[in-house]
């Protein structure tokens, strides 16, 4: 694979997260108003986030699912105000093909899907925007007759196999092994300990274990919003195995650890 597209850099990139949710696990309510959302775009591009990962629905565990149009409603308007700001890329957290379409269009570069090409109409909006990234997580139920190593990679071949019939080009994929998805805490550990084992062939990794349940299993901290610590310290593990963009929400932690880490690491 040829170091194009999105994702294929030499430094380790930082996807920062923007929740415009009343209701994220984390942080809804906070950005949900377009000059809130801007003013936390501004402090993320201040500290040089690479990737500006955009979200209208909460995807918690028991979230209430909301319409592709009310989706559309909360995030459109964010992402063309972002686009008048920067040109970092933007990515679309979304599993709604009209919702990816309508972002793209908009101004946003990279579709973050976390159904991985399993909703239908998605892999066609993915065709028709040649240019944009596409960020394949798994999320399936996972298949206990299979380990979650052998799972997530049959689950890559398989999407691998789809991009590849329809001609989506390499270059533009990334995968995403769906910490927190899906799985039990073991497996989600073994996935934050053994990024080489859920990385397929040679292509790009996402990781995003920012405040989740599986930081808080390791901190005893029940409060997301103190989990940023630890959530540092595990992207900043994965980082360091060769993982080429982790997800995080405390963006300026996450950069600081990075330069601190990669400049004490040089020789």
């Amino acid at each position: 694979m040829t170091e194009a597209g999105y994702f294929v850099k030499k430094a380790t990139q930082i996807m920062g997260i923007l929740n415009v949710t009343p209701d994220s696990f984390s942080d809804g309510g906070h950005f949900n108003e377009l000059d809130k959302a801007i003013a936390h775009c501004e402090e993320m591009l201040a500290v040089n986030v690479d990737i500006i990962d955009i979200g209208g629905q909460s995807t918690r565990p028991n979230y209430q699912e909301i319409s592709a149009h009310e989706e559309k409603e909360r995030v459109l308007p964010i992402i063309e105000a972002i686009r008048n700001e920067t040109d970092k890329p933007i990515s679309i957290d979304t599993y709604f093909p009209e919702v990816a379409n309508a972002a793209l269009a908009t101004g946003a570069n990279i579709i973050n899907d976390i159904k991985g090409l399993d909703t239908n109409g998605m892999i066609e909006v993915a065709q028709k925007y040649p240019d944009s990234g596409l960020v394949i997580m798994h999320s399936r139920k996972r298949r206990t007759e299979l380990s979650v190593v052998e799972d997530i990679q049959q689950f890559y071949q398989e999407k691998i196999e789809l991009c590849q019939k329809v001609g989506i080009a390499s270059t533009r994929i990334c995968f995403d092994p769906g910490i927190g998805f899906g799985k039990t805490q073991e497996e989600n550990i073994e996935i934050l300990k053994h990024p080489e084992a859920f990385r397929y062939k040679d292509y790009p990794l996402l990781y995003g274990v920012s405040r989740k349940r599986t930081i808080a299993a390791l901190t005893n901290e029940s409060d997301p919003l103190a989990r940023d610590f630890g959530s540092i310290a595990a992207s900043l593990f994965a980082a360091n195995k060769g993982v080429e963009i982790v997800r995080v929400h405390q963006v300026k932690g996450m950069r600081d650890a990075l330069n601190v880490w990669e400049t004490l690491n040089s020789k």
